[in-house]
């Protein structure tokens, strides 16, 4: 055989060759895609079930109120809410007592987009509640200038897991976040802010206190927010679509079950 017969069976080798690769390749690749996509869909469905196993869990929980007055009652002078400590509050005033009973269009525009946040603008709901407005100072002030300020608070103890929440609604200034600010937004309508924590095990204890981020601003600069219902809950509360209200304090004999 000549050279050039050798050479053309080589040739006819090699493009076998490369046919037979190509061939495998796009069967790996078919599989692999098979593969990839057989395993997307156990991954949506395993995801589906999770998150509605999740949904199922937290509807199913029972969630305690672990802070004071979320009705907000005022103090016997009638400058702060009762229980809550001040904070780098300027200065606080109650603006509306929303009452249930009412025909809603019965109601000031504010209690009713309160109401809407928690899907409850209607005549009967869980139990009247009180609207506070407060002004804040964007920071510490004096030497503490380039320090947060933080809003009113109480001292609570934890559990594991808490949710943390309130009706809230930005009115002028830093927008307050974090706690029961968390996701708050400037110069929107009323609705629910707040957060979820894991509070590191029992026996410890934390303050529920927004922080407001003007370092170096003129405390001439304040801000201003109208707020209802804030508390610390226990246990993962879904505060999607408005899924807050009114829940049971169990600690004080003096204190009433749902203020």
């Amino acid at each position: 055989m000549s050279i050039e017969q050798n050479l053309i069976q080589l040739q006819q080798v090699n493009a076998q060759l490369h046919q037979g690769v190509n061939a495998l390749t796009q069967e790996v690749t078919s599989k692999i895609g098979e593969i990839d996509s057989k395993l997307n869909q156990s991954t949506s469905e395993a995801k589906e079930k999770v998150d509605g196993y999740i949904a199922l869990s937290r509807d199913k929980q029972s969630h305690y109120r672990i802070t004071k007055n979320q009705a907000l009652i005022p103090n016997e002078a009638s400058t702060m809410p009762k229980f809550w400590s001040q904070g780098f509050v300027k200065s606080a005033k109650l603006i509306e007592t929303v009452t249930t009973g009412i025909e809603p269009d019965q109601r000031s525009d504010l209690a009713r987009e309160f109401l809407r946040a928690i899907n409850s603008d209607r005549k009967y709901f869980a139990n009247s509640f009180k609207i506070w407005e407060l002004e804040y100072y964007p920071n510490r002030r004096g030497d503490d200038i380039n320090d947060y300020a933080y809003l009113m608070y109480q001292y609570f103890r934890t559990t594991n897991y808490i949710t943390v929440a309130a009706i809230v609604k930005h009115i002028k200034g830093v927008v307050p976040d974090s706690w029961w600010c968390g996701g708050l937004e400037a110069n929107q309508q009323a609705k629910v802010c707040g957060s979820h924590s894991t509070m590191g095990g029992r026996n410890f204890y934390s303050h529920c206190h927004p922080y407001v981020r003007g370092a170096g601003k003129a405390e001439t600069e304040t801000g201003i927010i109208q707020v209802a219902l804030p508390a610390v809950v226990t246990g993962d509360v879904d505060l999607t679509g408005g899924n807050w209200g009114q829940f049971a304090y169990l600690g004080d004999a003096d204190q009433a079950a749902f203020d």
